[in-house]
């Protein structure tokens, strides 16, 4: 089973750190395409207006090759499809940089 704990470090400092949610997948099929029972876990933060989500749902056919960072995605992508405002919104957190050492 993949477990992904997600967790505030207020500024940066491990000891006062708290769950703010899970995500979970267990495999139930063997091979290289296979499927996962998936709980996807948020709690709520009403100051910002984010919801408590707590959704549990079957995802089939993922290819184990695409490795774990794909099916955490695959598995957001069926917990919080994309919203129309959200596509585009500047400032949204879509762009991405990366550091090559």
């Amino acid at each position: 089973m993949l477990v992904v704990n997600i967790e505030i470090w207020p500024w940066g400092r491990e000891e006062r750190k708290y769950k703010i949610g899970e995500i979970t997948a267990g495999n139930i099929a063997g091979g290289r395409i296979s499927s996962y029972e998936v709980r996807v876990q948020q709690a709520a933060y009403e100051p910002e207006g984010v919801p408590a989500i707590d959704k549990e749902f079957l995802l089939r056919d993922h290819d184990r090759r695409a490795g774990a960072l794909a099916l955490i995605r695959d598995a957001l992508l069926i917990a919080l499809p994309p919203t129309e405002e959200s596509s585009g919104e500047a400032g949204a957190g879509t762009e991405a940089s990366s550091q090559e050492g």
